[in-house]
């Protein structure tokens, strides 16, 4: 059996070498206990940070995702405009073609006309103007459609804030309409009671002016009795 202990002369081991080899191998289990227990704060700090990390990325995501949403809604917002847009931009491309073309047919002209070398760079000089002056153009046309675009867009708002103003102008017109014509309502009805009752008056007399006329009817009234002859 390998072990550092000396054989005593009466006993087995020495005794010395027993308590010296249980307090080597306690010392060694305590530094390893300590050398676990470090890894496992180790561990649990870097556990901690990754719970941190993991909340910080779900918060961002959640931002992220309510931008998004944000910006999906801009865009829907804007498609009508970008539709504007590239319209004018297909425009301007056809309108560019044409220039190009143009300058193409200039560039073979003066190719075949004239063939002298200063006569040709100063035609070219001028081609690349007029492509300057295309680029320029269709540059002034983009700025000229961005214009024109926040011009229809305040041009929008002012006809809604019109329109509004209209609506509640004609809703407190048409209120008051319909107050003031309950009001005229409520004394015609007042009226027509008045005449009613006055109707009925006139009703009751008439029967009684009629009762009176019937009663003095000559018809009705008894002859006189004759005298006696004397």
């Amino acid at each position: 059996m390998d072990h550092p202990f000396r054989s005593a002369a009466v006993g087995g081991f020495n005794r010395q070498d027993v308590l010296d080899y249980l307090e080597k191998t306690a010392a060694e289990n305590a530094q390893k206990q300590q050398e676990l227990e470090k890894q496992l704060e180790q561990q649990k700090q870097e556990l901690e940070q990754l719970r941190r990390r993991s909340g910080e990325l779900e918060e961002r995501e959640a931002i992220f995702s309510r931008e998004r949403e944000s910006m999906s809604r801009e865009l829907e917002q804007t498609k009508g405009v970008l539709q504007d847009i590239r319209q004018r931009e297909k425009a301007q491309s056809e309108e560019l073609t044409q220039l190009r073309q143009e300058r193409d047919r200039l560039r073979a002209r003066v190719a075949a006309l004239e063939p002298d070398a200063a006569a040709y760079a100063a035609v070219k000089d001028r081609t690349a103007g007029m492509e300057l002056q295309a680029h320029c153009r269709a540059h002034a046309v983009q700025e000229q459609a961005d214009q024109q675009a926040r011009q229809v867009r305040r041009q929008t708002e002012q006809w809604l804030r019109q329109v509004q103003q209209e609506y509640e102008q004609l809703r407190s017109q048409v209120e008051s309409t319909v107050s003031h014509a309950a009001d005229e309502l409520s004394k015609a009805g007042r009226c027509l009671d008045q005449l009613n009752q006055m109707l009925g008056e006139q009703e009751v007399a008439l029967e009684a002016v009629s009762q009176e006329y019937l009663d003095s009817d000559p018809e009705k009234v008894p002859a006189p009795v004759p005298l006696e002859e004397a």
